[in-house]
């Protein structure tokens, strides 16, 4: 049975009206809890997302995904990429995902990203690609490459669905209070946006005891160090954060 997911969009064109952040996270959230689990609660696995993203129902509408491991991915000027969404005007409802694992290589962390960033394509920008000429969606790594407007907001909008799917605002704030309590270090009262009822950690952290918290949810998650600073940013889960 496919995931269904919906969000505010035009009921004509199918194309996404404009979501605040926390919007993009909700619409994350409810992929998230129809994935598997292969190992811990916490860090999702390439396999088990792929898998629960094979067939989706966005606003309505039948999704189809087919996903390629096993090519090199370039776009239009053949430079390569870390991952590429198509659609084709002949094959409405369906979604092409290239994964360049060449790429990938030793790097399960930045092959997780990436699925989940061209996920974020799939639900946000095919389903409104139906009849239109065909369209690529590009996980950028390398070379020069310059994007229109509107291509900009797709691309952020997949990768906001990327650090919401992979590492959720409340479990990651879980976790943070977790790790924080583990070395002693001081929690304040602060807006942000995880768990109601927990707190922060402090503006005055030492440098070091951050970098270390980074470190151990970055394991937690399967991700980086640097994907976990900007969720903590995009959260506030650090007092005087911004978004």
């Amino acid at each position: 049975m496919p995931v269904s997911l919906s969000y505010p969009h035009d009921p004509a064109t199918k194309v996404p009206r404009l979501l605040p952040a926390a919007g993009v996270w909700s619409v994350a959230a409810k992929l998230r809890q129809a994935v598997a689990r292969r190992g811990g609660p916490w860090e999702l696995d390439p396999k088990d997302l792929v898998s629960a993203a094979t067939r989706l129902e966005v606003n309505h509408s039948g999704v189809e995904v087919h996903w390629d491991f096993s090519h090199a991915v370039h776009d239009e000027d053949r430079q390569p990429v870390l991952g590429i969404c198509e659609t084709d005007p002949t094959a409405p409802g369906i979604a092409l995902v290239s994964i360049n694992t060449s790429m990938l290589a030793n790097r399960p962390d930045l092959l997780l990203s990436t699925v989940a960033h061209e996920l974020g394509h799939v639900v946000f920008d095919v389903p409104s690609a139906a009849g239109q000429p065909a369209r690529r969606y590009r996980s950028v790594s390398a070379g020069a490459h310059s994007f229109d407007g509107a291509t900009v907001r797709e691309e952020r909008r997949a990768n906001e669905f990327m650090g919401a799917l992979l590492a959720p605002p409340v479990p990651l704030h879980l976790r943070l209070v977790v790790h924080a309590r583990s070395e002693g270090l001081r929690m304040v009262n602060a807006p942000h946006h995880g768990r109601v009822g927990c707190r922060v950690l402090a503006h005055d952290t030492p440098p070091e005891a951050i970098s270390g918290i980074v470190t151990a949810l970055a394991a937690d998650f399967g991700v980086s160090d640097r994907f976990i600073a900007v969720r903590l940013q995009r959260y506030r889960l650090i007092e005087g954060g911004q978004p």
